[in-house]
């Protein structure tokens, strides 16, 4: 068992766990593709600036990333200045997630397919946010579109990897996430976020399972909705 050194602020939280509806672990990257003016795409929205091999590579992942359908797993969380935890991942695409720590950080967070409750069973709170408000809810989405919405700043390949540095288009604050594949064939093994005050957070997934069914029940949120279970309050 992993010994959880330090606890992640909220938004740490939600950016890491709607990275999760991708999936990881890790891999080292040893070869780029060079920007090229004279080689430079017209592609639209985030893929404007990229070569044509970036473009193509861009695509790759969608068509890897749109012909997921579920993935169950434990992970591991790490950040650059001493946090460390793990717990539990289920996604079902599209639109649905469970993402819970294990103790003692006392988060849950369920997507639904239209909203992401944040559960604090410390604090018994409950809070509701739009999925579309939720950072990389890109990712979850029913098409995945890494051009829509997101700015891909470089895409990377070599024999056996493939590396997409992108940020949210309108992001101000910084934020920035690099995902980490393996190639032959494409699989997500690692990503990186990070944040406008430079802290890196690295997340992972142990012993992934893919493309099974999840039973539905993990996704229903009535026993952790204290504001439904007790109207008064």
């Amino acid at each position: 068992m992993i010994k959880i050194t330090q606890t992640f602020s909220v938004k740490t939280l939600l950016t890491v766990a709607f990275t999760l509806a991708l999936f990881a672990g890790s891999s080292p990257f040893t070869a780029s593709i060079a920007h090229a003016e004279s080689n430079v795409s017209t592609e639209p929205n985030g893929l404007q600036g990229l070569s044509p091999d970036e473009v193509s590579i861009v695509r790759r992942v969608e068509g890897y990333l749109n012909n997921l359908k579920s993935v169950s797993a434990r992970f591991i969380q790490i950040s650059s200045n001493g946090g460390l935890s793990e717990g539990n991942v289920s996604i079902q695409r599209p639109g649905q997630m469970r993402f819970e720590y294990d103790p003692p950080v006392p988060i849950v967070m369920i997507a639904n397919g239209a909203t992401l409750l944040y559960f604090d069973k410390k604090l018994k709170q409950s809070t509701y946010l739009p999925l579309w408000k939720t950072p990389l809810w890109f990712l979850i989405r029913e098409k995945v579109e890494l051009h829509k919405d997101i700015q891909i700043l470089r895409a990377q390949e070599s024999d056996s990897t493939i590396q997409l540095e992108l940020k949210a288009e309108g992001e101000s604050d910084g934020t920035q996430m690099t995902l980490l594949f393996s190639d032959n064939p494409i699989s997500l093994r690692k990503w990186e976020v990070v944040d406008a005050q430079g802290i890196t957070t690295q997340v992972s997934l142990i012993n992934p399972i893919y493309d099974t069914t999840i039973d539905e029940a993990i996704f229903k949120t009535d026993d952790l909705d204290l504001k439904r279970k007790n109207p008064e309050k």
